[in-house]
Protein backbone atom coordinates (compact mmCIF):
# COMPACT_ATOMS: atom_id res chain seq x y z
CA UNK A 1 0.00 0.00 0.00
CA UNK A 2 1.29 3.18 -1.02
CA UNK A 3 0.47 4.97 2.22
CA UNK A 4 2.78 2.65 4.05
CA UNK A 5 5.95 4.24 2.48
CA UNK A 6 7.89 7.01 4.15
CA UNK A 7 8.61 9.83 2.25
CA UNK A 8 12.26 10.05 3.46
CA UNK A 9 14.39 7.81 5.79
CA UNK A 10 17.38 9.30 7.16
CA UNK A 11 20.01 7.17 8.01
CA UNK A 12 21.88 8.30 11.05
CA UNK A 13 20.97 10.64 14.20
CA UNK A 14 23.95 13.08 14.70
CA UNK A 15 23.47 16.43 13.42
CA UNK A 16 23.87 16.14 9.63
CA UNK A 17 20.96 13.44 9.70
CA UNK A 18 18.64 15.50 11.52
CA UNK A 19 19.60 18.56 9.66
CA UNK A 20 18.00 16.90 7.24
CA UNK A 21 15.07 15.56 8.53
CA UNK A 22 13.95 19.17 9.71
CA UNK A 23 14.59 20.37 6.68
CA UNK A 24 12.23 18.20 4.81
CA UNK A 25 9.33 18.26 7.96
CA UNK A 26 9.83 22.31 7.53
CA UNK A 27 9.37 22.28 4.06
CA UNK A 28 6.59 19.48 3.52
CA UNK A 29 4.95 19.35 7.28
CA UNK A 30 2.74 16.39 5.43
CA UNK A 31 5.09 14.19 4.08
CA UNK A 32 6.15 10.92 6.72
CA UNK A 33 9.45 10.82 7.68
CA UNK A 34 11.67 7.94 9.12
CA UNK A 35 15.05 8.34 11.20
CA UNK A 36 17.02 5.37 11.83
CA UNK A 37 20.70 4.97 14.74
CA UNK A 38 22.53 2.59 15.17
CA UNK A 39 22.47 3.68 18.98
CA UNK A 40 21.13 6.70 19.92
CA UNK A 41 20.03 10.01 19.14
CA UNK A 42 23.49 11.94 18.75
CA UNK A 43 25.55 8.70 20.09
CA UNK A 44 28.62 9.42 17.67
CA UNK A 45 30.85 12.39 16.93
CA UNK A 46 27.74 14.13 17.72
CA UNK A 47 27.26 13.36 21.33
CA UNK A 48 30.94 14.86 21.98
CA UNK A 49 31.93 17.79 19.30
CA UNK A 50 31.87 21.51 20.92
CA UNK A 51 30.14 23.01 18.13
CA UNK A 52 31.96 26.02 16.97
CA UNK A 53 30.61 28.14 14.38
CA UNK A 54 33.29 29.89 13.15
CA UNK A 55 33.49 32.70 9.67
CA UNK A 56 36.55 30.78 8.10
CA UNK A 57 36.44 28.56 5.25
CA UNK A 58 40.07 27.57 4.13
CA UNK A 59 38.11 26.85 0.55
CA UNK A 60 35.47 28.34 -1.88
CA UNK A 61 33.12 25.13 -1.39
CA UNK A 62 33.91 25.45 2.48
CA UNK A 63 32.81 29.42 2.39
CA UNK A 64 29.87 28.41 0.51
CA UNK A 65 28.76 25.54 3.13
CA UNK A 66 29.36 27.67 5.70
CA UNK A 67 27.33 30.76 4.76
CA UNK A 68 24.30 28.66 3.82
CA UNK A 69 24.63 26.52 7.10
CA UNK A 70 24.96 29.90 9.10
CA UNK A 71 21.72 31.33 7.43
CA UNK A 72 19.56 27.88 8.66
CA UNK A 73 21.19 27.97 11.78
CA UNK A 74 19.71 31.36 12.38
CA UNK A 75 16.36 30.86 10.86
CA UNK A 76 16.23 27.55 13.55
CA UNK A 77 17.37 29.72 16.45
CA UNK A 78 16.85 33.24 15.57
CA UNK A 79 18.56 35.96 17.47
CA UNK A 80 21.26 33.69 18.69
CA UNK A 81 19.26 31.93 21.15
CA UNK A 82 20.70 28.43 20.82
CA UNK A 83 19.60 25.15 23.16
CA UNK A 84 22.85 25.56 25.72
CA UNK A 85 24.94 28.20 24.17
CA UNK A 86 25.66 31.32 22.94
CA UNK A 87 26.81 34.23 20.48
CA UNK A 88 29.70 35.45 21.16
CA UNK A 89 33.05 37.61 19.81
CA UNK A 90 35.72 35.66 18.93
CA UNK A 91 39.41 37.26 18.86
CA UNK A 92 41.69 36.15 16.15
CA UNK A 93 45.38 36.04 16.59
CA UNK A 94 47.75 35.59 14.02
CA UNK A 95 51.19 36.24 12.16
CA UNK A 96 49.70 36.26 9.08
CA UNK A 97 46.80 38.69 8.44
CA UNK A 98 46.05 38.21 5.08
CA UNK A 99 45.45 34.44 4.88
CA UNK A 100 42.88 35.25 7.62
CA UNK A 101 41.07 37.83 4.86
CA UNK A 102 41.35 35.64 2.22
CA UNK A 103 39.66 33.00 4.72
CA UNK A 104 37.19 34.94 6.65
CA UNK A 105 33.06 34.77 5.07
CA UNK A 106 29.92 36.17 5.93
CA UNK A 107 31.05 39.13 7.19
CA UNK A 108 34.55 39.78 7.87
CA UNK A 109 37.03 40.65 10.78
CA UNK A 110 37.68 43.95 12.08
CA UNK A 111 41.09 45.42 13.55
CA UNK A 112 41.25 44.74 16.99
CA UNK A 113 44.18 45.07 20.11
CA UNK A 114 45.73 42.92 22.19
CA UNK A 115 44.47 44.94 25.43
CA UNK A 116 41.22 44.88 24.31
CA UNK A 117 41.21 40.91 24.43
CA UNK A 118 43.19 40.82 27.51
CA UNK A 119 40.88 43.15 29.22
CA UNK A 120 38.16 40.41 28.54
CA UNK A 121 40.17 36.80 29.56
CA UNK A 122 40.23 37.57 33.18
CA UNK A 123 39.75 34.22 33.65
CA UNK A 124 43.49 33.45 32.18
CA UNK A 125 45.50 35.62 33.54
CA UNK A 126 48.54 34.37 32.13
CA UNK A 127 47.64 34.81 29.10
CA UNK A 128 49.79 36.54 26.94
CA UNK A 129 49.43 38.09 23.38
CA UNK A 130 52.96 38.27 21.45
CA UNK A 131 53.99 41.90 20.64
CA UNK A 132 54.30 40.37 16.79
CA UNK A 133 50.66 39.31 16.87
CA UNK A 134 47.60 41.10 14.95
CA UNK A 135 44.62 40.61 16.86
CA UNK A 136 41.21 40.93 14.33
CA UNK A 137 37.84 40.93 16.25
CA UNK A 138 34.72 38.41 14.93
CA UNK A 139 31.69 37.04 15.65
CA UNK A 140 30.88 33.44 16.19
CA UNK A 141 29.37 31.32 18.55
CA UNK A 142 29.30 28.05 20.73
CA UNK A 143 26.57 25.41 21.28
CA UNK A 144 27.34 21.97 22.83
CA UNK A 145 26.30 19.97 19.62
CA UNK A 146 24.56 17.09 21.73
CA UNK A 147 21.96 20.22 23.11
CA UNK A 148 21.12 20.80 18.98
CA UNK A 149 20.83 17.00 18.47
CA UNK A 150 18.32 16.64 21.65
CA UNK A 151 16.49 19.86 20.19
CA UNK A 152 16.01 18.67 16.72
CA UNK A 153 15.32 15.49 17.90
CA UNK A 154 12.29 16.83 19.88
CA UNK A 155 10.84 19.33 17.48
CA UNK A 156 10.57 16.40 14.84
CA UNK A 157 9.18 13.77 17.45
CA UNK A 158 6.23 16.77 18.13
CA UNK A 159 5.28 17.09 14.55
CA UNK A 160 5.24 13.57 14.11
CA UNK A 161 8.29 12.29 12.43
CA UNK A 162 9.47 8.84 13.93
CA UNK A 163 12.93 7.96 15.66
CA UNK A 164 14.12 4.51 15.60
CA UNK A 165 17.11 3.76 17.43
CA UNK A 166 19.00 1.23 18.57
CA UNK A 167 18.42 0.27 14.88
CA UNK A 168 21.08 -0.29 11.60
CA UNK A 169 20.00 -0.68 8.20
CA UNK A 170 21.60 -3.41 6.96
CA UNK A 171 20.76 -3.15 3.49
CA UNK A 172 19.26 -0.93 0.35
CA UNK A 173 17.27 -2.29 -2.85
CA UNK A 174 15.82 -0.14 -6.04
CA UNK A 175 12.50 -1.34 -6.33
CA UNK A 176 10.68 0.34 -9.38
CA UNK A 177 8.81 2.77 -7.30
CA UNK A 178 10.60 3.35 -4.03
CA UNK A 179 13.56 2.17 -2.04
CA UNK A 180 13.85 -1.05 0.14
CA UNK A 181 15.60 -1.11 3.32
CA UNK A 182 16.22 -3.67 5.79
CA UNK A 183 17.12 -3.59 9.51
CA UNK A 184 19.82 -5.44 10.94
CA UNK A 185 16.98 -7.77 12.90
CA UNK A 186 15.62 -8.14 9.31
CA UNK A 187 12.74 -6.49 9.26
CA UNK A 188 12.03 -4.39 5.92
CA UNK A 189 10.28 -0.61 5.16
CA UNK A 190 10.07 1.21 2.23
CA UNK A 191 10.91 4.72 1.58
CA UNK A 192 10.52 6.76 -1.92
CA UNK A 193 13.97 8.48 -0.94
CA UNK A 194 16.33 8.25 1.49
CA UNK A 195 19.84 10.32 3.17
CA UNK A 196 22.73 8.44 4.65
CA UNK A 197 24.41 10.36 7.07
CA UNK A 198 26.21 7.92 9.78
CA UNK A 199 29.80 10.27 9.97
CA UNK A 200 32.38 7.79 10.93
CA UNK A 201 31.15 4.25 10.70
CA UNK A 202 30.66 4.90 7.21
CA UNK A 203 33.91 3.83 5.39
CA UNK A 204 33.42 0.56 6.84
CA UNK A 205 29.51 -0.10 6.43
CA UNK A 206 28.54 -2.12 3.88
CA UNK A 207 26.07 0.90 2.54
CA UNK A 208 29.39 2.43 1.67
CA UNK A 209 29.07 -0.02 -2.18
CA UNK A 210 26.22 2.20 -3.61
CA UNK A 211 28.70 5.31 -3.06
CA UNK A 212 32.09 3.67 -5.21
CA UNK A 213 33.13 6.87 -6.80
CA UNK A 214 34.77 9.83 -5.55
CA UNK A 215 37.18 11.02 -2.73
CA UNK A 216 38.48 8.31 -0.47
CA UNK A 217 36.73 8.76 2.98
CA UNK A 218 39.07 8.25 6.25
CA UNK A 219 38.44 8.59 10.02
CA UNK A 220 40.38 11.04 12.11
CA UNK A 221 40.75 11.38 15.77
CA UNK A 222 39.74 14.59 17.43
CA UNK A 223 40.68 15.61 20.47
CA UNK A 224 39.84 18.55 22.91
CA UNK A 225 41.17 19.34 26.20
CA UNK A 226 39.24 20.88 29.32
CA UNK A 227 41.23 23.53 31.33
CA UNK A 228 40.94 24.12 34.48
CA UNK A 229 39.92 27.77 34.63
CA UNK A 230 36.28 28.77 34.86
CA UNK A 231 35.15 31.23 32.23
CA UNK A 232 33.31 34.56 32.75
CA UNK A 233 30.38 35.53 31.42
CA UNK A 234 31.91 38.27 28.99
CA UNK A 235 34.48 36.05 27.87
CA UNK A 236 35.56 36.08 24.07
CA UNK A 237 36.44 32.54 21.79
CA UNK A 238 40.02 32.83 20.92
CA UNK A 239 41.15 31.89 17.38
CA UNK A 240 44.78 30.56 17.15
CA UNK A 241 44.91 30.94 13.45
CA UNK A 242 48.32 29.67 12.99
CA UNK A 243 48.02 26.55 14.42
CA UNK A 244 44.12 26.12 13.66
CA UNK A 245 43.44 26.17 17.80
CA UNK A 246 40.82 27.30 19.50
CA UNK A 247 40.25 28.77 23.12
CA UNK A 248 36.60 28.28 23.47
CA UNK A 249 34.64 29.66 27.20
CA UNK A 250 32.06 26.38 27.77
CA UNK A 251 30.28 28.98 30.07
CA UNK A 252 27.55 26.72 31.13
CA UNK A 253 29.89 23.77 31.65
CA UNK A 254 32.26 25.87 33.55
CA UNK A 255 35.61 25.55 31.80
CA UNK A 256 37.88 26.54 28.96
CA UNK A 257 37.91 24.21 25.90
CA UNK A 258 41.31 23.83 24.09
CA UNK A 259 40.52 22.30 20.70
CA UNK A 260 43.53 21.74 18.40
CA UNK A 261 44.10 19.35 15.55
CA UNK A 262 45.15 15.58 16.58
CA UNK A 263 47.04 13.74 13.71
CA UNK A 264 45.53 10.67 14.45
CA UNK A 265 44.41 9.15 11.02
CA UNK A 266 42.28 5.62 10.07
CA UNK A 267 41.26 5.23 13.41
CA UNK A 268 38.43 3.18 14.00
CA UNK A 269 34.60 4.63 15.21
CA UNK A 270 34.50 3.51 18.49
CA UNK A 271 34.49 6.21 20.85
CA UNK A 272 34.94 3.97 23.91
CA UNK A 273 38.07 2.37 22.23
CA UNK A 274 39.89 6.22 21.93
CA UNK A 275 42.00 8.29 24.36
CA UNK A 276 44.41 10.80 24.61
CA UNK A 277 47.69 9.92 23.26
CA UNK A 278 50.99 11.45 24.43
CA UNK A 279 51.88 12.73 20.82
CA UNK A 280 48.23 14.40 21.43
CA UNK A 281 49.18 15.99 25.03
CA UNK A 282 52.98 17.13 23.34
CA UNK A 283 51.15 18.41 20.61
CA UNK A 284 48.43 20.65 22.89
CA UNK A 285 51.47 21.64 25.36
CA UNK A 286 53.81 22.73 22.18
CA UNK A 287 50.80 25.20 21.24
CA UNK A 288 49.38 26.17 25.00
CA UNK A 289 53.25 27.06 26.32
CA UNK A 290 53.25 30.08 22.73
CA UNK A 291 50.17 31.62 24.89
CA UNK A 292 50.33 31.34 28.55
CA UNK A 293 53.57 32.22 30.85
CA UNK A 294 54.99 31.33 33.26
CA UNK A 295 52.84 27.89 32.88
CA UNK A 296 49.39 26.86 30.99
CA UNK A 297 46.60 25.83 32.91
CA UNK A 298 45.63 22.67 34.44
CA UNK A 299 44.12 20.25 32.52
CA UNK A 300 41.34 18.37 34.01
CA UNK A 301 39.78 16.35 31.79
CA UNK A 302 39.20 15.71 28.02
CA UNK A 303 37.47 14.51 25.21
CA UNK A 304 38.16 12.44 22.57
CA UNK A 305 36.03 11.28 19.33
CA UNK A 306 36.39 11.01 15.60
CA UNK A 307 35.02 11.89 12.70
CA UNK A 308 34.58 11.10 8.73
CA UNK A 309 36.70 13.49 6.49
CA UNK A 310 37.42 13.11 2.68
CA UNK A 311 40.70 13.07 0.98
CA UNK A 312 40.12 16.66 -0.48
CA UNK A 313 38.94 17.94 2.66
CA UNK A 314 35.53 18.98 1.09
CA UNK A 315 32.21 17.70 2.94
CA UNK A 316 30.11 15.87 0.64
CA UNK A 317 26.09 15.73 -0.68
CA UNK A 318 26.02 13.00 -3.22
CA UNK A 319 24.11 11.00 -5.10
CA UNK A 320 24.37 6.75 -4.92
CA UNK A 321 25.47 5.56 -7.57
CA UNK A 322 22.86 2.73 -7.92
CA UNK A 323 20.05 3.36 -6.11
CA UNK A 324 18.10 6.17 -7.19
CA UNK A 325 16.69 8.41 -4.37
CA UNK A 326 19.79 7.81 -1.98
CA UNK A 327 21.90 10.74 -0.96
CA UNK A 328 25.08 10.33 1.09
CA UNK A 329 26.28 13.81 3.15
CA UNK A 330 29.12 13.58 5.20
CA UNK A 331 32.97 14.77 5.28
CA UNK A 332 32.20 17.04 8.17
CA UNK A 333 35.81 16.68 9.45
CA UNK A 334 34.45 17.62 13.17
CA UNK A 335 32.77 20.62 11.64
CA UNK A 336 29.40 18.98 11.17
CA UNK A 337 27.69 21.60 12.81
CA UNK A 338 28.75 24.27 10.71
CA UNK A 339 28.78 22.22 7.45
CA UNK A 340 25.99 19.95 7.89
CA UNK A 341 22.99 21.89 7.45
CA UNK A 342 24.45 23.11 3.90
CA UNK A 343 25.04 19.58 3.08
CA UNK A 344 21.39 18.33 3.98
CA UNK A 345 19.77 21.30 2.36
CA UNK A 346 21.56 20.23 -0.68
CA UNK A 347 20.37 16.05 -0.27
CA UNK A 348 16.97 17.28 0.41
CA UNK A 349 16.71 19.76 -2.69
CA UNK A 350 18.33 17.70 -4.66
CA UNK A 351 16.04 14.42 -3.88
CA UNK A 352 12.74 16.43 -3.62
CA UNK A 353 13.33 18.06 -7.38
CA UNK A 354 14.34 14.66 -9.04
CA UNK A 355 11.91 12.14 -6.64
Amino acid sequence: MTDSIYDLAVIGAGVMGLSAAFIAANSRPRDRIVIFDRETVGAGASGFAPGIQINIGRNEKERSLLNRGSRIWREIYPHGQWPGGRDCDVFWLTRDPEELTRTSCVVGTAPSTSFALRERLLSLPQFVVPGDMVVALDRGSYCPVNSIVRDLSLRLKAVGTSIRERTSIARIRQRPSHIRLQTSDDSELSARRAVLAIGPWLPESPLRAHFAEGPRWRVKKIVALHLAARPTTNCPMVGLFDDYAFLVPMIEEGYWLFSFTSQEWDVRADPGGLHVSSDDLARATAILAKWFSPDIPTVVSARVFCDCYSDDGVPFSRPAQDVAGLYVIGGGAGNGFRFGPACAEEAIRSLYSHH
